[in-house]
Order: structure tokens, then sequence, then C-alpha cells
């Protein structure tokens, strides 16, 4: 009896093992889903609707990690733009945590967020806080409407690990069930980032190896990696993030800075030599650039002019892991309006 007992405790014990094993095994795939990094919100009634001239007023925003990406400390610039000719003081509180004053400019700072993870599904979020000063209405004016807005420049990164079927008899001549076969990637749900690869086609295309003229008995991978901007913000080269929210005067703004993606796509741990902007002799990674928030990348498993990665066609056809990476700087921005009025006499 004793020995039924404890092998039903021993079952129990592996079924409810096995079930928390699945459980983190689903949340470690779930956790990068959505299409959007940080988001901005100002909270009710930061500005006001209605002050009079000289009122100080607050101004308090949240900003919360919705993506899966941690940002670092002081990666992430948050700044306020106002009015200058009706506001006459802007103070960034400084003592708040998480948030390095920029001593430049009392109108930004610099802060690091962490994104959702498998611990912390919901990301986290902080809570910063400015303190303005109404400005002077002209003589002839009674009242003005003034607007803020609350920018924040962050790095991001998109990260998808995905299997890929490596398709050796891409005609189905061989007798027998393949392990797979070519067919076109939907991914539908994001990757916990504002910029988002929607589709991969895998395409396996015959190629004569080393010379060899008599057939086409290699094959050489190639893949086409559809990528789209879903986060409603910009996406920008991530080394302009301070002009972009800040501005530099020795460094103006290049409007070619828009839409640059860092890429990088690894099969089975080895870099894929992919089409992308570079510069020469440049050994950091090469680029896209959005039109119109899209691109496609053509990526194959070609190292250099003279040496070819080909697979073999005899060999059985089988899947094969494959990691994308993309790179950048994303900014975006939430605007509020409010009435500055004169005093009544």
């Amino acid at each position: 009896m004793e020995q039924r007992f404890l092998a039903s405790i021993t079952c129990l014990l592996i079924f409810l093992s096995a079930c928390t094993l699945t459980s983190s095994g689903a949340s470690e795939q779930n956790f990068r889903t959505g299409n959007t990094g940080l988001a901005l919100e100002l909270l009710k009634n930061t500005p006001p609707p209605r002050m009079f001239e000289g009122d100080t007023f607050p101004v308090v925003i949240r900003v919360a990690n919705t993506g899966a990406f941690d940002i670092p400390p002081e990666g992430a610039v948050l700044s306020l733009g106002v009015e200058k000719d009706y506001t006459k003081e802007v103070s960034l509180l400084y003592k708040q945590d998480h948030l390095t004053p920029d001593t430049a400019n009392d109108f930004s700072g610099f802060f690091g967020i962490k994104g959702k993870s498998m611990l912390s599904p919901r990301g986290e979020e902080e809570v910063f806080s400015y303190n303005v000063i109404a400005g002077k209405l002209d003589p002839q004016s009674e009242q003005h409407i003034s607007t803020i807005t609350a920018s924040v420049c962050y790095p991001y990164e998109t990260i998808l690990d995905t299997t890929i079927c490596i398709d050796t008899d891409v005609n189905s001549l061989r007798p027998g069930k393949k392990v797979c076969s070519n067919q076109d990637i939907i991914f539908g749900n994001g990757q916990g980032a504002p910029v988002a690869i929607t589709k991969i086609e895998p395409k396996m295309l015959p190629i004569q190896a080393f010379g060899n003229v008599e057939s086409s008995d290699k094959i050489k991978p190639q893949f086409l990696i559809y990528v789209e901007d879903f986060g409603g913000g910009v996406v920008i080269k991530k080394e302009s993030l301070k002009k972009s929210c800040i501005g530099e005067q020795d460094r103006p703004f290049d409007h070619n800075d828009f839409g640059i993606v860092y890429v990088k796509v690894e099969l089975s741990g080895k870099e894929l030599h992919c089409q992308l902007e570079k510069k020469e002799r440049d050994p950091g990674p090469g680029h896209i650039k959005l039109q119109d928030k899209k691109d496609i990348i053509r990526c194959n498993t070609e190292n250099n002019k003279e040496y070819l990665t080909v697979i073999d066609r005899s060999q059985d056809s089988y899947f094969a892991p494959l990691r994308i990476t993309l790179e950048y700087g994303y900014t975006k921005s939430i605007s509020a309006s409010y009435t500055i009025q004169k005093p009544v006499s």
C-alpha cells in the first residue's frame, strides 16, 4: 500500500514538473511579441487646461517599456518642447530615480528602463516630472493657447529566433516524405519591438559549384526578409539620438539619418551575406534605409566573392536555426495644449 502511495506521489510530481516546463517554455516564446517600444503618457491635468500668466504648473510624463529590449542606464533621452515666447521657465526635477539630468539643458535628461522578460512580462515604467512657469501674453491679448511636446529618443533591438527549412529536394523528385519543404513564414504578432519582421521567403538556388559545368548538384540558400515599422514613431540612426531629441549646434541634424536599421542575420550560427549599405573599411554591420516605413533584406550564404557556402543536394532536407537582429534608434512624441490668460483685474 505504501509503495503504491509513493508511486502515485512520484507520478504527480513528474506531471506537475512537466506542466511547469511547458508553461515557462511558452512564456519564453511569448514575451517577444507586440509592435511597441517605449510608450509615453501625460498624466491627467498635467498641464492643467487653463492658467494665468506667471503660474507654475506641473508636467508629469509616464514612460513604459512595453517591448522586449532593455535600454541601458542613460541610454534614452527625455526632452520637453515648449513655446519659448509664452514660457518663462522649464525645469526638469532632478531628484528622480533612474534619471540623469542634462547639465547643459534643463529641458532634458537621460534614463534607462528594462523591457519585458519571462520574469517581468509587463516591463518597467518610470514617471518623470517638470515644473513649467507660464510666460506673459502680448499686451493686446487676453489669452493664448500654447502647446507642450514631450519626446523620447532611445536605442532598440528587434530579435527573431526561428527555424527555417533547408529543402535540398526543391523539385520534390525523391521518393518518400520530406522532413520539411520550402515555404514562406509569416510573423503577424511582432517581436516585442517597434520595427518588426513580417515575413521570410526562403529560396534554395541551384548552383554549379566550383566551376562544375556538368550539373547543378549544390544549392545556395537565399532569404528575403520583410521589415516594417509599426511603432507609430520615427526610426533614426542610433548614433544620432541625442541630436534628434536635444539638438547640437556643432552637429546639425542630418535627415539622411532617418530610417537607418543595422542588420545581422545568422544561419546555424554563421553570419550570412546580406545586400546592405555599408561604408568602405567599416568593420561594423551594414544597414538598410526604410522607405515608407518598409524594406526587404536579401541574404544568402555567400561569404565573399571567392567562396560560396553551399549545400549538397544529395543530403536530406533539414531544419536550421535562423536568427535576425535589427538595431536602430527610435523617437516618439506626445503633445498637449493649455490656455494662458491674463489675471482678472
